[in-house]
């Protein structure tokens, strides 16, 4: 099973919606997908028709990850919950599934761990790989990486991916998390997650770009984020998929917020196959905007 870790160094840029659309593109192709929600305020789980109320809070990773973290052999097998059926409509789809959160128990969760330490860093990597035979996708939505939680998640991964959105103060955000993505498995000792690039989200099309969209994107190469060539337009349709339970890659699939997505999946799974040297990467802005063609001209 390959892992896939969506982290930012803070909350906002859409890693929820970046996760789930991820994971139920993998399962629309066909592959058996797993979306494992590891931030305490259970989105993941939400944007896939799934909230864990107090009569479902037995149903909590975050449960299994204070039993782990504290020596007990636990198993995820009776928390997967099954979602396959927001495929029904396609053919050939294959499975999708979710371990879901709740924030009473991942808030604990997230004490336990950082009282163990590195020592249980591992958790959550054991748990999944439990669960290998079952599933050929993971996909792990995550929260900002100042909490435990997220160290244990990317101590889980086999890839990672970051996200920008068109503000400045995101670009540094995605630098710094890039960094921690490189020094993982010197810090977990069980890890070495590939990273495969930043996305930049809730953008808008060129005829609209602000002068600070400008100098993201070209912020964004300059620094090697890697940022991949499709971007995720600002699009309504995505936050209405959040509520309705089905995102947007299978919602709006012939609209272009759902191509976009399915775009951007190619691509995830193009770099998860290829060396870093074979990567295309999203041009710049003043590429775009023909600028490098008029300062050539005007020399």
């Amino acid at each position: 099973m390959d892992k896939i870790v969506v982290v930012s160094q803070k909350g906002g840029p859409g890693k929820t919606t970046t996760a789930v659309n991820l994971g139920a593109g993998l399962a629309l192709t066909g592959e058996r997908v797993l979306v494992v929600d590891v931030e305490p305020q259970a989105q993941a789980g939400i944007a896939l028709g799934i909230r864990l109320d107090k009569a479902k809070r037995h149903l909590s990773l975050g449960l299994k990850l204070q039993a782990a973290a504290q020596g007990v052999d636990v198993s995820l097998d009776d928390i997967v919950i099954d979602r396959t059926e927001i495929l029904s409509k396609w053919r050939g789809h294959g499975r999708l599934a979710v371990v879901a959160s709740e924030q009473f128990t991942m808030a604990n969760a997230q004490h336990i761990l950082h009282a163990e330490g590195k020592g249980a860093v591992g958790v959550l990597r054991d748990l999944l790989d439990d669960l290998d035979e079952q599933f050929d996708y993971a996909v792990i939505d995550t929260p900002p990486a100042v909490e435990a939680l997220n160290a244990v998640a990317l101590a889980a991964s086999d890839y990672a991916v970051t996200l920008c959105l068109p503000k400045h103060a995101t670009v540094e955000g995605a630098v710094a998390m890039r960094s921690t993505i490189k020094h993982v498995r010197e810090r977990t000792g069980i890890a070495d997650p590939k990273y495969l690039g930043a996305i930049l989200n809730m953008s808008a099309p060129p005829s609209e770009w602000t002068s600070e969209e400008i100098e993201v994107r070209n912020l964004m190469v300059d620094v090697g984020l890697m940022p991949f060539v499709t971007d995720i337009r600002d699009d309504t349709r995505i936050s209405r998929s959040y509520d309705s339970g089905v995102p947007s890659v299978i919602g709006f699939a012939r609209h272009a917020c759902g191509k976009r997505y399915a775009e951007l999946l190619q691509e995830v799974l193009d770099r998860m196959d290829s060396d870093e040297s074979e990567w295309a990467i999203a041009p710049t802005a003043d590429q775009v905007l023909g600028y490098d063609e008029k300062e050539e001209a005007d020399v």
